[in-house]
């Protein structure tokens, strides 16, 4: 029996109101980590930024310097080679994550996947949302269209001869058009 419960003046605290307290420490240290985090991503930041990678020898990308020098998983040094590569991009995301209300996963997820200008959009949905909801949101996402390449200038020809019993037409028109004249022939037969 503990001294509290043996003199009988603590009061007893519920099953939920322990849940909370608990709650409130996870928070505080959540929050913790993900400072600690947006200060690994600045560093990881800054060594990319000033192509200091060269300078390890043996390692091939940013992602495996990070997790060959925190020993970090695969997964997690991808987030932050991502973030860090996007650094610039994300300013408010990154803010967020350094004041400690943005997650590593969060925002490496919309570093990975989000399109450019959709910094404030995805801070402020990322603040209320789980990583699956982001990862959901961004696959929704329109993507841009790759520039065309423009079609070469094409002469279209026409000719036409004129015998005693027949009229010869000739052509020259590009593949998608003549599979239209192929088509129309086809029918017409």
């Amino acid at each position: 029996m503990s001294s509290a419960a043996a003199c009988g003046d603590a009061p007893a605290v519920s099953g939920v109101d322990r849940l909370l307290e608990l709650y409130d420490r996870l928070a505080e240290l959540c929050g913790q980590r993900n400072a600690i985090d947006a200060q690994v991503v600045e560093i990881v930041a800054e060594i990319d930024r000033d192509g200091l990678l060269g300078a390890a020898p043996g390692v091939k990308s940013l992602k495996a310097l990070v997790a060959w020098r925190l020993g970090m998983s695969e997964a997690n040094a991808g987030n932050i080679a991502a973030i860090a590569g996007r650094y610039d991009e994300f300013p408010r995301c990154t803010t967020e994550m350094r004041q400690g209300r943005l997650s590593l996963d969060q925002v490496g997820v919309i570093a990975q996947h989000a399109g450019q200008g959709s910094d404030e959009h995805y801070a402020d949905f990322a603040a209320v949302a789980t990583v699956r909801q982001i990862r959901k949101a961004l696959s929704l996402e329109t993507k841009p269209e790759p520039d065309r390449e423009p079609e070469p200038e094409f002469k279209r020809s026409f000719s036409k001869s004129t015998g005693d019993n027949y009229t010869t037409y000739r052509i020259t028109v590009p593949n998608l058009e003549a599979a239209k004249v192929d088509a129309a022939l086809a029918s017409h037969r």
